[in-house]
């Protein structure tokens, strides 16, 4: 399995590599048709970003590798299994360049792998026997769940405040940020006044990550990863760009006209973009990401032990630099 974290996890090599190792066990236990599809939906896995934040917070005065890699696996599958989920209500026919596992089989089957990786998690968890972790991940899928249901409901509903949009993916995106940095203070026996900072911090990361995304599906830059721009748009999706855009009344109505056909062109999408531009729009989003990484900055600063710090600072640091390319 591959992962492109060079960039931004290279101080991670080592764990992240006995991890890959442990997936790679964990997909050549299975057989059939479980054996295919997860083993290169894994290998499509991107940067391992959510494990990765749970190595740094579980780096405390005893940290144990082969201790931790049940959880970490844990973290990074159910994580591919929401993505199969995600593909399957998006109708996504690629992954990170790869077809989708819907796109190869049919939804049914899709949607058991996915089934099957969550259950999977649960497993890998109970090998801790501290009901505070399986309580902790619980929650998360929750709230996972809880924010792509109410992604479905608005779907083309222009009536979203910031306020919504902001509960929706603290639910669906922050939900495995947080998640895996809680986790990671617990194993680490952290005091929990550094588990809540760690848990506040993984919020914050998690919103600047979904704006980040957010201002990558209206430029080229996601092309590189196989996924077309302007995905959200077309699939009915409000984003906090467009959020912005219809605060100003001249261009509602025809924003509005757009989003609800059936089809959406080229050219709707160069009106789109020209109405973003007009609003300042995308001036707005870029510094409501600036406004959350700079809380997850100032988080980051407050926990306690130089490599936790130093490497939560690095994630948003890689962040900060990502969106400055945008």
């Amino acid at each position: 399995m591959r992962s492109n974290r060079k960039n931004i996890f290279k101080f991670l090599d080592s764990d992240l590599g006995r991890l890959e190792e442990y997936l790679n066990n964990f997909v050549n236990g299975l057989e059939g048709i479980l054996k295919r599809t997860i083993k290169n939906t894994l290998r499509a896995g991107g940067k391992r970003i959510r494990p990765g934040l749970f190595f740094i917070c579980s780096n405390g005065k005893n940290f144990d590798i082969d201790f931790l890699l049940p959880a970490a696996a844990s973290i990074e599958i159910v994580h591919t299994a929401s993505l199969i989920h995600d593909d399957i209500i998006d109708k996504s026919m690629l992954r990170r360049g790869m077809k989708t596992i819907h796109n190869i089989y049919d939804k049914n089957t899709a949607k058991f792998i996915g089934d099957y990786l969550f259950t999977h998690t649960f497993y890998l968890l109970n090998k801790y026997e501290n009901p505070r972790i399986l309580e902790e991940m619980s929650k998360a899928a929750q709230n996972l769940v809880r924010g792509e249901f109410d992604q479905i409901k608005t779907k083309r509903s222009l009536a979203q405040k910031e306020l919504f949009y902001l509960k929706k993916i603290i639910e669906k995106t922050s939900s495995l940020f947080k998640v895996s940095c809680v986790l990671g203070g617990i194993l680490s026996d952290s005091p929990e006044k550094e588990i809540e900072s760690m848990r506040r911090f993984g919020v914050c990361l998690g919103i600047s990550f979904q704006i980040n995304d957010d201002l990558l599906d209206i430029t080229n830059v996601k092309n590189n990863i196989g996924k077309p721009t302007w995905n959200d748009i077309r699939q009915g999706n409000i984003t906090l760009p467009l959020i912005y855009a219809l605060e100003d009344s001249r261009f509602k109505k025809k924003i509005k006209f757009i989003v609800k056909k059936e089809s959406i062109s080229d050219t709707d999408i160069e009106q789109i973009m020209d109405m973003l531009s007009e609003t300042g729009a995308i001036d707005k989003t870029r510094h409501r990401l600036s406004y959350f990484l700079s809380e997850a900055k100032k988080i980051a600063g407050s926990i306690s032990g130089d490599k936790r710090r130093e490497g939560l600072l690095k994630v948003c640091d890689f962040l900060e630099q990502e969106a400055n390319r945008n």
